[in-house]
């Protein structure tokens, strides 16, 4: 069978009036960790970034593994709060890209534009201006359909989002009001526009967070669209209360987490900020739709 070229098919669709996502139109890294003899977990001390990073990715084969020479890559990190634990460490965003660049990444794309003063926030800001200088953000939308989405049908996300060959999720670890838990699941509302992501908070288009199982579901289904190729997790610093922007009371496990499965990390780090799995309703939602397990029993976790 010939192979079909990821960014020519998205670039049909969308000429015939609109994408239909299925999940084996748009092929990723093999999200079994295991399959490769790597764990499915990995977490490292945070204390300093831009060394631990590539020591982290290491222990699931680098990020050449992932990142090869040439391709576009997409990061998606959650940077628009400014309270303490409710956004992506930019040590975390800034370090990643610039590995993705010394790998080959022809482009790498922030899909949301930081706000101001992020990249400044970082102590690598000095040393690593270049590579800011250098990423992207996304601009144009596209209509997508869902065609196993359960309460959400279509959405309208970056075509970026789409077309990069490798789609990393960065993001942080921490308390949501209307999912209870906010990580590369809930994350993934970042690259949909306000208007998809009223309609996922409630049918008639409130903002609401009231309407906790609609939401966790539209969440679960909006990642049936694309699921990351890798996962790496900010668990440096983490709201625990009135996220999503807080402020509120804060843990600091001070650890990076990496993986390929957004949904078993997503309920690691739950546990890590002191709530149970078993609570956060996207988890099982998602489970459910098979493209991740929220079973820590079934993994292999290791600690470096």
């Amino acid at each position: 069978m010939k192979k079909i070229d990821r960014r020519k098919f998205v670039k049909s669709s969308i000429a015939l009036g609109g994408a239909t996502v299925l999940s084996s139109q748009i092929p990723s890294v093999l999200k079994g960790n295991s399959l490769f003899g790597f764990p499915d977990i990995v977490t490292a001390s945070a204390s300093d970034v831009k060394k631990a990073l590539p020591k982290l990715l290491a222990e699931i084969g680098g990020l050449e593994r992932f990142v090869k020479q040439g391709v576009k890559v997409g990061i998606l990190a959650n940077s628009p709060w400014v309270n303490p634990g409710t956004f992506t460490h930019p040590d975390v965003t800034l370090s990643m890209a610039n590995l993705c660049f010394e790998a080959g990444a022809s482009e790498v794309i922030c899909f949301k534009p930081a706000r101001d003063g992020y990249w400044e926030e970082s102590k690598y800001y000095e040393e690593l201006q270049s590579v800011i200088s250098k990423i992207k953000h996304s601009e144009k939308r596209v209509d997508v359909s869902i065609e196993k989405g359960l309460e959400l049908k279509t959405a309208e996300i970056y075509q970026d989002f789409l077309e990069v060959d490798v789609y990393i999720s960065i993001p942080v670890a921490k308390h949501h009001t209307g999912t209870l838990f906010s990580g590369n699941l809930k994350g993934l509302m970042g690259v949909s526009s306000s208007n998809t992501n009223r309609h996922m908070h409630s049918p008639d288009g409130e903002y609401t967070y009231s309407k906790h199982d609609y939401l966790s579901q539209c969440i679960a289904d909006l990642n049936l669209i694309r699921q990351p190729d890798l996962c790496v997790m900010d668990a440096i610093e983490c709201i625990q209360e009135n996220g999503p922007r807080g402020p509120g009371q804060t843990t600091s496990p001070n650890l990076l987490i990496a993986g390929t499965d957004p949904v078993a990390l997503d309920a690691y780090a739950a546990e890590l900020i002191g709530l149970d799995p078993a609570d956060v309703v996207t988890l099982g939602k998602s489970a459910l739709h098979a493209y991740g397990t929220n079973d820590l029993s079934k993994l292999t976790i290791k600690q470096i």
